[in-house]
């Protein structure tokens, strides 16, 4: 009993309102102390970690708004004309559609159609992943092909891999989920040894993280069978919006006809692509340069360590440890709640794909790694 009144006679000279702000105070704390949950740290998925730029969702509000009841331009009129010059094309050339990945899925339809078995489609592995499962949706048969040690796609490899029964060859730069890229020069040595009749489908969903001068599009106005497919769910941060296009060699109209959706691409999302191709440097620089820097600022905090990843471009990368396996070092990493994709997904048990967000999630990353590295 004497140890309650003590307890009360501290707030004797206390107003009402002081007392109940210090016992909040006294409770905060305690719950503090009692329990500390660390937030998760997703970094499993490709998609940028940042919204899109306001003005894109405004523009693709304003199309939902103004016409909600009419079906879209299934031509993408406007869209096309802005992304052909972009890349130097024509509008011909250009297709819009629901993502990088619809494009895929229907390109290799439309490649394999009535191939049967003998429809091989060469792919440059470790790859985006649902690659093999759309080339067997099409009828094919996927033939991986694996990166060079730079983690880019081998294209002599590609090369001496593609044979009388290929249709494709398809292959990503940069590569996810390596980060590897490739040059002109290569795309050009690819396409010279390929045997008639094969096609080159360049997934170029990471593109926008490096500098525009890389960009292999207008190599389409060269090369009689290259189709290159860009995303605006990486750099521009529109995964939700399912955007993307196709680019294509002159005189292949009725090809690129069959990859577009019947009804075309909706209208907030042509609205929204269109700003962001007309408005896209006052954002991408930032996001490339943040991208890289962060690679560099983790390839430096694991300096000594057994853990490393090859160099490349963008936010992806593909990490490995001498002493842990992949699927081990993403368990440890989710019992720190940090989650990465396991290369199991890829049929790799030594890897594991991060994707980097800001500093602080590359510092808490790092920390994680050197703990499990110093164990």
């Amino acid at each position: 009993m004497r140890r309650f009144l003590g307890y009360y006679r501290q707030f004797e000279e206390l107003s009402p309102e002081e007392v109940s702000r210090d016992l909040r105070r006294r409770r905060d704390e305690e719950k503090a102390q009692s329990l500390t949950e660390t937030p998760a740290l997703d970094l499993s998925s490709p998609a940028w970690h940042e919204p899109p730029h306001a003005e894109i969702v405004n523009a693709a509000t304003f199309a939902l708004r103004r016409a909600v009841n009419a079906y879209p331009d299934a031509g993408a009129e406007a869209l096309s004309a802005a992304l052909a010059a972009r890349h130097g094309v024509e509008p011909p050339q250009v297709v819009a559609g629901h993502g990088a990945g619809e494009l895929l899925r229907a390109a290799l339809q439309a490649l394999l159609a009535g191939a049967g078995t003998s429809g091989d489609v060469a792919i440059a592995w470790p790859g985006w992943g649902p690659l093999p499962r759309l080339v067997h949706e099409a009828g094919g048969r996927p033939v991986p092909v694996p990166l060079g040690r730079d983690g880019a796609a081998d294209v002599d490899a590609l090369a001496a891999a593609a044979g009388s029964a290929t249709r494709a060859v398809a292959l990503c730069s940069p590569n996810d989920p390596t980060g590897g890229t490739i040059d002109a020069a290569a795309l050009r040595r690819l396409a010279a040894a390929l045997p008639a009749g094969a096609w080159i489908l360049l997934d170029a969903a990471l593109a926008d993280f490096e500098e525009p001068g890389a960009d292999l599009a207008a190599l389409t106005g060269e090369l009689e069978r290259l189709l290159v497919v860009r995303s605006f769910s990486k750099a521009h941060a529109m995964a939700g919006f399912r955007a993307g296009y196709a680019i294509g060699p002159e005189g292949s109209r009725e090809f690129l006809a069959r990859l577009a959706p019947p009804l075309g691409a909706s209208a907030p999302a042509q609205a929204g692509m269109t700003w962001a191709v007309a408005n896209g440097e006052r954002y991408l620089p930032r996001r490339r340069a943040l991208a890289a820097s962060e690679r560099e600022h983790l390839a430096a905090a694991l300096a000594g360590t057994d853990l490393a990843f090859p160099p490349g471009t963008g936010p992806l990368l593909w990490l490995s440890s001498a002493g842990l396996g992949g699927r081990e070092l993403a368990a440890e990493l989710a019992a720190k709640r940090i989650f990465v994709a396991p290369g199991t997904a890829w049929g790799d048990d030594r890897h594991v794909r991060v994707a980097l967000r800001g500093p602080g999630a590359t510092d808490r990353l790092a920390a994680a790694l050197k703990e499990l590295a110093a164990g």
